[in-house]
């Protein structure tokens, strides 16, 4: 009986006893856990980067290739900013485009956040049915509004103006651009909705409790308390609508081919142009390294004004 009350020694073999205590701060021993990505992102974006600003300092055109590829410099930058007739004007649609797409989504989308933010019946699936015109593919959605809503003999906005007595009109002769951009700011319309919606489900409600206490209506409240509450989401759907709405593509291409004129042509498509239509190489090279400038450029600023307030919040 004594001898089942011992305690059983279990003898401890030496390098369990003592272990090794590694000098390496944790941090570095996870450095090399980036690499792949690194290598992954290097091959895939500031590769073809480097060869387009090689390409863009060549004057290359595959429909004379008896001129070979001659160095030329800088000179087919000179060439778009000062000799091309037709540069300033598309990034003038550029801007045009994204400015006025982004000003409709931020409008559009707010209205519905604030609208799918109050309890309702059946408010989960009608957030999903809102979020559709962004999971559909831009090409296929500008299809949609071109043939099924905008057509001037059976578009079903020309169908209901019939009614009022307003006489057909052909949007995509006479309103161009803005019918593209009224089609990309529906696409972008859901994205705004759901980061504005994230932000107005974070807005402790005590804060709404006290403006309703001290009398402010529903605008009121909106403008005064809950807008600047909503700054950080705001300022993530300028960012991210900003440089993807930069790159339309699918929705010029479907509904005017960048015509009449270049009235629709925007920096994407006049490089899409140039280098598949024209086949000069050398130009598109030079037109996708200013858009990549240009991006880069509108990015930096967007993070650098965030950064700036969030530090004068905290200072």
């Amino acid at each position: 009986m004594s001898q089942t009350n011992q305690a059983v020694q279990v003898p401890v073999l030496p390098d369990k006893q003592k272990r090794a205590v590694s000098t390496v701060p944790p941090g570095e021993r996870r450095t090399w856990l980036h690499l792949p990505a690194l290598v992954y992102m290097i091959v895939l974006t500031q590769i073809p980067f480097l060869l387009a600003v090689w390409f863009s300092l060549h004057a290359w055109n595959l429909l004379v290739p008896s001129e070979g590829f001659p160095f030329v410099g800088l000179s087919n930058y000179v060439t778009e900013f000062v000799r091309d007739a037709n540069f300033w004007p598309i990034m003038g649609n550029t801007l045009e485009l994204v400015a006025g797409a982004m000003i409709l989504a931020l409008v559009a989308g707010t209205i519905l956040a604030l609208l799918l933010n109050r309890p309702m019946w059946g408010r989960s699936a009608l957030r999903g049915i809102a979020t559709v015109p962004f999971l559909v593919t831009p090409s296929v959605m500008a299809l949609i509004w071109k043939n099924l809503f905008l057509s001037p003999s059976s578009g079903m906005v020309n169908w209901l103006l019939h009614f009022i007595g307003i006489p057909a009109v052909p949007w995509f002769s006479a309103f161009p651009l803005q019918s593209i951009i009224f089609i990309v700011a529906w696409e972008w319309t859901p994205f705004v909705m759901l980061v504005i919606l994230a932000g107005l489900q974070s807005v402790p409600g005590e804060v709404l409790e006290a403006a309703k206490v001290d009398g402010a209506n529903a605008i009121t409240t909106f403008w005064r308390v809950v807008f600047p509450l909503l700054r950080k989401p705001y300022q993530i759907a300028i960012l991210f609508g900003t440089i993807f709405i930069f790159q339309t593509f699918g929705e010029i291409y479907v509904t005017t081919s960048g015509g009449p004129g270049v009235t629709t042509n925007t920096l994407p498509y006049y490089t899409y142009r140039a280098a598949l239509s024209s086949f000069q190489i050398g130009q598109a090279a030079t037109l996708g390294v200013i858009g990549v400038i240009v991006a880069i450029l509108a990015a930096r600023g967007m993070l650098r004004l965030m950064t700036e307030r969030t530090a004068s919040e905290r200072g």
